[in-house]
């Protein structure tokens, strides 16, 4: 008696078919990195899914890696482009760097991610732009620049203008501030990278909690350039977003961070100058923790991923 064969055959074709698939998902969720001489991108995350894409942007003297848990958070229902700024936290130093281009390389980035996510699916995706600090400030300024590109911008501890930080009052303009910020620049000029970690560890009480996380933070700024991070301060000192801000058209959720002040009376004040900033929007909010400090993402990282997730939801 002949015996059949065609158990066998379809056992090895699902077996074909289960190792094919999953080799398929697998590239498809791989990380990919994309290089420019400001910038990398590491891509990651689910791209078959008609949800926008999401652009993590670290801020000074950090790398993409300060948004692991919320990339975690995300992943499965988003691709996630994490980006590194070059001259940050060991990442390559840049030649010539420059916020301006930075900010247009970005944006020639983004572009071209979404186009792709056009191409692979009916639906018409803008970008989410979720930027800690310096990477808050791109995002709006970049939402402002090219409202075609993006739908919502988080900025975690990130303002229109930062200059306020320093005084206290939303009355300071980069023009109160332009010798502060050319003495600051200077500084950077001069100071090796090793003065760069001891003037950030003077501040570390402000910047997270827990004693691990602090060492990481100065940890980030030894590794930094220390030219590019005096250049990227001084962008920062000298341009206001606060002008322009009502013509933005993305939704804009601001996080603040206010654990580093010990009396309510400070914690108010923060949350005042906060507000303040985009007092006249009606498609801002901003959120205050007053018991993380500028981490977030480091001191309470379920707060800020829920804050998140809630918001890139929303549909109004």
């Amino acid at each position: 008696m002949i015996k059949s064969h065609n158990k066998p055959n379809k056992r090895i074709k699902l077996s074909l078919l289960i190792v094919l698939f999953t080799a398929i998902t697998a590239a498809l969720n791989s990380a990919q990195v994309w290089a420019h001489n400001h910038f990398t991108v590491k891509t990651v995350g689910n791209s078959q899914t008609n949800n926008a894409d999401i652009i993590l942007i670290p801020g000074l003297m950090s790398n993409g890696e300060v948004w692991q848990s919320t990339l975690d958070t995300i992943k499965d229902k988003h691709r996630v482009h994490v980006v590194s700024i070059s001259g940050f936290a060991d990442s390559q130093k840049p030649t010539n760097f420059s916020m301006y281009e930075l900010q247009n390389k970005l944006i020639d980035f983004i572009t071209e991610e979404n186009r792709k996510s056009e191409v692979s699916s009916d639906v018409i995706n803008k970008s989410i732009l979720i930027g800690h600090s310096l990477g808050g400030f791109l995002a709006m300024s970049i939402a402002l620049e090219k409202p075609e590109l993006v739908s919502k911008v988080v900025s975690v501890d990130g303002l229109p203008y930062i200059g306020p930080i320093f005084t206290g009052t939303n009355q300071t303009t980069p023009a109160s501030l332009s010798n502060q910020a050319e003495r600051i620049l200077l500084m950077h000029k001069s100071i090796t990278q090793a003065q760069l970690a001891k003037q950030t560890a003077n501040g570390i009480f402000i910047q997270a909690t827990q004693p691990k996380h602090q060492k990481h933070i100065i940890d980030m700024a030894e590794r930094s350039d220390t030219v590019t991070v005096g250049r990227a301060m001084h962008y920062l000192m000298s341009n206001d977003l606060r002008p322009s801000l009502t013509e933005i058209k993305a939704d804009l959720l601001i996080l603040g961070a206010s654990g580093g002040f010990n009396d309510n009376s400070r914690k108010q004040a923060v949350e005042q100058l906060y507000k303040g900033q985009v007092a006249n929007l009606p498609n801002a909010v901003v959120k205050m923790n007053t018991t993380s400090r500028h981490f977030i993402m480091y001191d309470d990282p379920k707060w800020l991923n829920d804050q998140i997730t809630a918001f890139i939801k929303d549909k109004s």
